[in-house]
């Protein structure tokens, strides 16, 4: 990999920048979203692409990417915000799960309704402690299923409650809100509607 600016790409992108994106630079933009493990702010896109990238180009450019992928059935440009930043990233469609089960049946594990009961526990009444989510249910809580939630980044520790014994409180993380495409906590779902499912893959 190089420095160099792709052949087609003017090497003075500030000449467009209140106008279409030059030749190369949606492709550029592209293929970078295509590679990067995590979505990338219009700030990270400038670093990458060359500073002197007028905001507004690269937006210009992003809503190009979005009509290229538009008629694609398994891929899309998403966006979303991420500490009050707006990313965008290029990920697949839910309309690829099947075919990706069907290549590797035992490659993501069911979430149970006891495990997702839980999560919706702890996702809406947070911070909430095991003893509270079991008065809850009605059940003890498997250390297994916190173990799972912990395990796929999805609930972490909040610290502990000022209260007889000092138990844990649970919370839902940041890669929660993104695995599940939500940009706040105040995006979920009716609870009874979450929990009341039946098994499903997540």
């Amino acid at each position: 990999m190089t420095d160099k600016v792709p052949p087609s790409m003017p090497t003075d992108r500030r000449a467009s920048s209140g106008s279409e994106p030059p030749e190369g630079l949606v492709e550029l933009v592209e293929a970078l979203l295509l590679t990067v493990d995590e979505p990338l702010s219009l700030e990270a896109l400038g670093a990458m692409v060359g500073q002197e990238t007028a905001p507004e180009l690269l937006e210009a450019t992003l809503t190009r990417v979005a009509a290229r992928w538009e008629s694609h059935r398994f891929i899309e440009l998403a966006s979303r915000e991420v500490s009050g930043r707006r990313v965008w990233h290029l990920v697949a469609t839910a309309a690829v799960a099947p075919y990706l089960k069907a290549g590797d049946p035992g490659r993501v594990p069911k979430l149970s309704r006891a495990a997702l009961e839980t999560l919706a526990l702890i996702a809406w009444r947070q911070p909430i402690t095991r003893g509270e989510i079991e008065a809850a249910r009605g059940v003890a809580v498997n250390p297994q299923i916190l173990k799972q939630l912990v395990e796929r980044g999805w609930v972490r520790s909040l610290g502990v409650k000022d209260s007889p014994g000092r138990p844990e409180m649970l919370g839902t993380t940041r890669e929660f809100l993104s695995d599940f495409g939500l940009n706040s906590l105040a995006e979920l779902p009716d609870f009874e509607r979450f929990a009341g499912q039946d098994d499903i893959d997540v």
